[in-house]
């Protein structure tokens, strides 16, 4: 079975680029509509992350913890090695709990999975 390269429609502008096989883009490298120096991929990539931010709950105090635990490390209050297992944990603990979201369809059961995760992420 051979696999080939392919011109799809960029999500952002549709123009259409050569999408290379095993890449993952869904839009092309050509400045963004409406901007000056930022690409489709790059000006996409940011609205795909903004959106699951503010659709998930789980992400949402993610992004908060992960802020205040990178403002410790730069003020000096935790290790760069610290900060690191911080991160990788609670990048883990985040997964693990979207994937509980998932699969609970009750609301009073997802509120205690996230009030689960807010004090899985603040323990420090």
């Amino acid at each position: 079975m051979t696999y080939e390269n392919r011109f799809v429609k960029c999500r952002l502008c549709d123009n259409w680029f050569l999408h290379v096989y095993g890449e993952r883009s869904i839009y092309c490298e050509r400045i963004a509509p409406g901007e000056t120096e930022q690409t489709c991929r790059e000006v996409g990539a940011r609205a795909v992350f903004e959106k699951k931010i503010q659709d998930e709950d789980a992400w949402k105090l993610y992004k908060r913890a992960y802020k205040k635990y990178y403002a410790r490390y730069l003020k000096g209050r935790m290790e760069k090695g610290e900060f690191k297992i911080w991160a990788e944990d609670a990048a883990a603990e985040r997964d693990t709990t979207i994937k509980r979201l998932e699969l609970t369809p009750d609301e009073a059961a997802r509120a205690l999975i996230i009030g689960r995760l807010k004090e899985k992420l603040n323990d420090r």
